[in-house]
């Protein structure tokens, strides 16, 4: 399976599984909302880049780079204005 196969297969399946507890909870919208960022360009191509079906590719991304711009775009610290990024710390 190559990689944008499996990444997709994982936080989708991820995904639905969160979706089910929520819903078994009450917690409709946090369900249907739960991590659609990661479908999003800036996360989901560097997961599909560092995926090795195995562990998270946000922690390939941080050892190769040093920092993952994925994990900071899901954790709304990567702030994008046109084609300028602030990395807040």
């Amino acid at each position: 399976m190559n990689k944008f196969w499996g990444h997709l297969k994982t936080i989708t399946h991820h995904r639905h599984l969160v979706m089910r507890g929520c819903f078994r909870m009450g917690l409709i919208w946090q369900g249907l909302t739960h991590d659609l960022s990661k479908y999003s360009p800036t996360e989901f191509f560097a997961g599909v880049r560092y995926f090795q079906g195995s562990r998270s590719p946000n922690t390939a991304e941080r050892e190769a780079n040093g920092y993952s711009l994925a994990w900071m775009h899901h954790k709304g610290r990567l702030f994008c204005c046109g084609r300028t990024m602030t990395i807040c710390i």
